[in-house]
């Protein structure tokens, strides 16, 4: 009887829904969870719930509670759409990483489909009844070894936040790749993990933020990373890691095979602005951006940064990884449309938005939406989907 009164005032607390037959899939899922990995187990089932309330429409609620009396023992309520929404669950990289991880934590596992037919709640999650109130991208489109394999072209493929991986003929790198370890919520699937890359030529990091220069990734990409690259302050903070890592300054030029890369001037020195959040004064010179100069066309990479003089008198680049956040301390809706502006003709390749769970901080929730009707040529702009490839063309060649 506890366990019925339980489930009965769980299913009570469901939904912001009053109906008769509601056309839902509800399912209680009983779980006894080995009570050594108790702690492991409740991280990695939290991850997965996050995950696909945040990211997947059918969704609707998830709540996982555990017995007040024995702590192994977990109950699961999913509400989906759709069993077939349920279904497609099933199959996301979140939740095949959640039971890679903690299958062999569960000893035993009860499944009881329901039916729902009075659902009434004041209780404010999920995405029930709300509006999403953060832009978010299209799905995940995971990618292996083959991106990284010799092509006769350049291919974009954006890793999430400001994260890039190009491979030019055969010739890779990434760009501020954040992919694990962050101390913010991640709202997408990442489309390749750190320990999966098979190679890289380069790593380019333009500054210390870490959702730019992320430590936990790139101690991941050490053992397979030929070089890290980037400004001379960033660089010392790599060597004191153990990196390989090269340090330069603002205009200097170095080469990846055949591929030239120039450091382009950036504004980001936040930290001097707000007493405390740093134990030293950062030089202008201390982020940079970078422009990728490729056999098939160039690519601006912008860094973060405020709008500057010297963005706007650039020889016009192929592609731009372009951030359009309206932060004080990046471009700005209005500069970021006045940058893009400037090179009418140019392809804008979208990041650093849609990725960090931050609905209130301008700097990780752009919306795309602000960019059309404002931007010459909107249809330059480009939607990636995490993981999607981009091919490089030159402009001269359109």
């Amino acid at each position: 009887m506890r366990f019925l009164s339980f489930v009965f005032t769980l299913l009570l607390l469901t939904l912001s829904a009053q109906a008769q037959d509601i056309p839902l899939y509800m399912r209680i899922v009983e779980l006894t969870v080995e009570k050594s990995q108790i702690p492991k187990f409740k991280a990695a089932l939290r991850e997965d719930i996050d995950a696909a309330v945040r990211l997947e429409d059918g969704a609707l609620e998830i709540y996982a509670v555990y017995d007040k009396q024995d702590s192994g023992r977990v109950f699961v309520i999913e509400t989906f759409s759709s069993k077939e929404d349920h279904s497609s669950h099933q199959q996301t990289n979140h939740y095949l990483k959640f039971q890679a991880v903690a299958g062999e934590w569960v000893k035993s596992v009860n499944r009881t489909e329901v039916i729902p037919f009075a659902l009434n709640s004041k209780l404010q999650q999920g995405l029930i009844g709300k509006k999403n109130i953060q832009a978010r991208p299209p799905a995940t489109q995971p990618f292996g070894g083959e991106a990284f394999e010799p092509s006769d072209k350049t291919t974009i493929r954006w890793l999430g936040n400001a994260g890039f991986l190009i491979n030019s003929r055969g010739t890779t790198f990434m760009v501020d790749p954040l992919m694990q370890g962050f101390d913010m919520p991640i709202m997408i699937d990442i489309p390749i993990s750190p320990q999966s890359i098979p190679h890289l030529d380069a790593v380019l990091v333009t500054h210390s933020d870490n959702d730019h220069y992320s430590i936990p990734t790139l101690k991941e990409l050490a053992a397979v990373t030929n070089a890290f690259h980037s400004t001379v302050y960033v660089d010392s903070l790599m060597k004191n890691q153990g990196f390989k890592s090269f340090g330069y300054e603002i205009d200097d030029q170095f080469k990846v095979d055949n591929i030239t890369i120039t450091l382009t001037p950036a504004d980001h020195s936040w930290q001097n602005a707000y007493p405390g959040a740093s134990d030293r004064f950062f030089r202008q010179e201390d982020c940079t951006g970078f422009l990728i100069e490729t056999p098939d066309g160039s690519i601006w990479v912008t860094g973060d940064s405020r709008l500057m003089d010297e963005h706007l008198n650039m020889k016009t680049p192929d592609v731009i990884l372009f951030d359009f956040s309206d932060s004080e301390w990046h471009f700005t809706l209005e500069g970021a449309i006045k940058l893009a502006n400037t090179y009418p003709n140019t392809p804008l390749l979208l990041h650093h938005w849609g990725t960090i769970d931050a609905p209130d901080f301008a700097p990780f929730n752009g919306d795309p939406e602000d960019l059309y009707g404002t931007v010459i040529n909107p249809e330059r702009i480009v939607l990636l989907a995490p993981g999607e490839p981009f091919d490089l063309k030159s402009l001269k060649n359109k």
